[in-house]
């Protein structure tokens, strides 16, 4: 605990860039340490973009290790870097300050009470986690207003005593989104949720979503946790090419899907109504997208658009994702393609690990994400370094 503490300390001081790491969950946090007190540290968080998403309160037994040095903290840094250089929107950056006259969760708790801000919480021997508002504080808990934008039924009112608060996310994107859109979700009547699995059902549905512009959820088949969300652009009889839209409800490029690649779609849910509501906030403040994204592609659906997608990685060495019929998913550029094979080089961490390449079918790709914001910044960063 002390070398957590002391290396801790030791980023406060110097101002250093830290990728820290918790016990028992897979979430690590970049960014730089904002202020330490006796039970742990406010630190500024920055999304995978390099854009400010808020802040977190953590308390040091929920820290695993804190790292100074790494690949990922070098691609972080020139990420951060290129978003202020772009002027990347962002609305999720901290504005609270603190001090050392009061422990850091009370004031944490207290900023989110006064301002009725939306905050995320983890308990200790728990791994689930919380999201919504601090609605009474004592000098030993907290009572605390569940909104769960997955099940707008779902409204617990629990109590969590401060000893058993291992972390609160405060301030970033899609929390300042909840905090500006509470008014409306409590309002909001919950829906019966609408999924179809048929091949049958799945083709109707995405057909309808396609002439009436709808949002819908879609699950793929290879990631059973996985989820995308967006609008149709194209539909074929044996494909279909999504528009996406991330967490916070801006454009996150594109999905090409074989219909026999989807286990499901959602065209009615509490979620998607929570989504509709952020599109329309963005829309209202003009950040639709991020500078340099373009949501505005037209293909055709007469011609094979995997070819046609694949071939654009070829000749103008853009990153993709791809998924392939053995689950295997992989980030990479082409360099070579005929009518049935393709080379793939790809990329982990910022770096070519496949120089060489690899040969795949291009019968076994069933998904592609391509032109969405990692992409392009992996893109960047590589010629930057002159390797793309």
């Amino acid at each position: 605990m002390n070398s957590i503490v002391n290396d801790l300390r030791f980023a406060l001081q110097r101002k250093a860039l830290v990728n820290v790491y918790q016990l028992n969950q897979n979430v690590v946090y970049t960014g730089y340490v904002n202020i330490i007190d006796e039970l742990g540290i406010v630190l500024t968080t920055f999304d995978d973009s390099g854009i400010e998403d808020g802040a977190v309160y953590l308390t040091f037994e929920a820290i695993e290790f804190v790292e100074f040095d790494s690949d990922d903290l070098d691609s972080m840094r020139f990420r951060i870097e290129n978003a202020q250089q772009s002027h990347f929107v962002s609305y999720g950056k901290l504005t609270s300050a603190f001090n050392l006259k009061r422990p850091l969760i009370r004031q944490v708790l207290e900023n989110a009470m006064v301002n009725e801000s939306t905050i995320m919480v983890v308990e200790r021997d728990s791994d689930k986690f919380y999201e919504g508002q601090v609605t009474r504080i004592s000098d030993y808990d907290v009572d605390f207003q569940v909104f769960n934008k997955f099940d707008l039924h779902d409204k617990p009112k629990l109590t969590f005593d401060f000893a058993d608060i291992l972390l609160v996310e405060f301030e970033g994107k899609e929390l300042t989104l909840q905090t500006v859109a509470m008014g409306v979700f409590e309002n909001m009547p919950p829906v019966t949720t609408h999924q179809v699995e048929s091949q049958t059902g799945i083709q109707e549905a995405l057909q309808h979503a396609f002439e009436t512009n709808a949002l819908v959820s879609l699950n793929p088949k290879a990631d059973e946790g996985m989820f995308f969300v967006g609008r149709v652009n194209t539909l074929t009889n044996d494909m279909v090419l999504v528009n996406l839209v991330d967490m916070a409800g801006q454009f996150g490029g594109y999905w090409l899907t074989k219909l026999s690649a989807i286990q499901q779609v959602i065209t009615r849910s509490d979620y998607l109504q929570v989504v509709e509501t952020f599109i329309s906030i963005n829309q209202r403040v003009g950040v639709t997208k991020q500078p340099g994204l373009n949501d505005e592609r037209l293909f055709d659906p007469t011609t094979d658009l995997f070819s046609m997608i694949l071939g654009q990685s070829v000749a103008l060495r853009r990153i993709v994702r791809i998924q392939l019929h053995d689950d295997q998913s992989i980030t990479g550029y082409l360099s070579r393609l005929d009518d049935k094979q393709f080379i793939f080089h790809q990329v982990e961490e910022g770096m070519i690990i496949d120089p060489l390449g690899t040969m795949f079918e291009i019968a076994d790709v069933d998904e592609v994400a391509f032109d969405y914001m990692d992409a392009q910044l992996l893109e960047k960063e590589l010629r930057n370094q002159g390797e793309l």
